[in-house]
């Protein structure tokens, strides 16, 4: 229960008081809400804008100042008070001409964030732009992901014999239909690997190497021994993709992905959604079940049926690591060599290319994309 305390003297209302507020403590912001959100980077945000539209009463808070979390796009000042560099050097530009993308991502232009995009909306907030180009590390240089039947032809990627048979695996997984068994050409990609599918067209290790790495984005080869659906549908989504531009599959937001975390933010404020930005939380509440029913801030509690949030609120005995993420960020004066000039591109830096077992992302982009 709820009850609404006047001050005697001014007659205004105070802040809400609640049966479960213990002695001392005040409630944060409402008090009682169906979802407390700890962070705005993009996963939170999309939560928080799918539940607000749901008709959920969802408060959400970050202890920074700015939307996106670790998924922000930060300009200058701020990229350098982040991580403790000091002041920016001279010559680098005018603070308003930078969104540093923390955690820089380009999106396949018929993949599933796209449509969750479209979906939801979030597309009136944002403008989007094709990147120029894919490109791949092989054979000790970059070399561009062949984009038609003409860059097919004139690539170094493969020899004469050899893209005749990649023409014809494109083909194949072109028109392959899980539910049309018409398509299958009398194999199962639920049971066949992907090792076998690449053998099955007589492609070389190679090919195998560029197709998974640089067009299906495998991360590592623990996909070869596994079953092909899963790759073959990925190399679908790719090549589907690259058909809606024609000049590489990805797009990217004007100004950095910092904006999709504040579209679905607006998308939950216009539905009632409350946030507190420079708000840390000290605690988050546990039952005697380790259900978690709440959070506190100081002297200020409040309670939801769910408390959602990025790991660095939750504490060490709740998080399990899954994996480690090395990003660097660099700031050129000339676009990258062998890229045919270009001002957005993503290399693909395959990890047997240079012996490692994970891949090597390099994402450039520029001025174009106002970032």
């Amino acid at each position: 229960n709820c009850y609404l305390t006047m001050a005697e003297e001014e007659g205004q209302p105070k802040e809400p008081t609640f049966e479960w507020l213990p002695e001392g403590m005040k409630a944060l912001a409402d008090g009682e809400y169906d979802a407390i959100v700890l962070g705005t980077g993009l996963k939170e945000c999309v939560i928080s804008g799918l539940l607000s539209v749901q008709g959920k009463k969802v408060l959400q808070v970050d202890r920074n100042g700015y939307y996106g979390a670790d998924g922000a796009s930060l300009n200058l000042t701020t990229l350098f008070e982040k991580f403790q560099a000091g002041t920016p050097p001279e010559g680098l530009g005018a603070n308003r001409d930078y969104n540093v993308d923390l955690i820089p991502k380009f999106i396949m232009a018929t993949g599933n964030l796209t449509k969750m995009l479209l979906h939801t909306k979030v597309t009136r907030y944002l403008e989007f732009k094709s990147i120029t180009g894919s490109y791949v590390y092989a054979s000790g240089k970059v070399q561009k992901v062949p984009a038609n039947p003409s860059e097919a032809l004139a690539s170094g990627l493969m020899g004469l014999f050899e893209k005749r048979r990649f023409r014809s695996f494109l083909i194949y997984v072109d028109a392959y239909k899980e539910e049309d068994p018409s398509t299958h050409a009398g194999r199962d990609l639920t049971t066949m690997t992907m090792r076998q599918l690449y053998t099955d067209f007589g492609m070389q290790p190679a090919t195998h190497e560029f197709i998974s790495h640089a067009m299906c984005l495998e991360l590592d080869d623990t996909h070869m021994d596994k079953p092909a659906l899963p790759t073959v549908k990925a190399l679908q989504t790719y090549m589907y993709s690259l058909t809606r531009y024609g000049t590489s599959p990805y797009i990217y937001p004007l100004y950095g992905l910092g904006g999709l975390p504040e579209g679905f933010s607006r998308i939950c404020a216009i539905h009632g959604g409350t946030f507190m930005l420079n708000q840390d939380i000290d605690e988050i509440l546990f039952n005697e079940n380790g259900e978690a029913y709440g959070v506190k801030a100081g002297d200020q509690m409040a309670k939801a049926g769910m408390v959602i949030g990025d790991p660095s609120y939750f504490p060490q005995e709740k998080i399990k690591p899954t994996g480690v993420v090395v990003r660097c960020i660099c700031i050129l004066d000339h676009p990258i060599p062998n890229t045919n000039d270009a001002e957005s591109v993503q290399i693909v830096i395959p990890g047997p290319q240079v012996g490692r077992v994970n891949d090597i992302f390099v994402c450039c982009v520029g001025n174009g994309l106002c970032v």
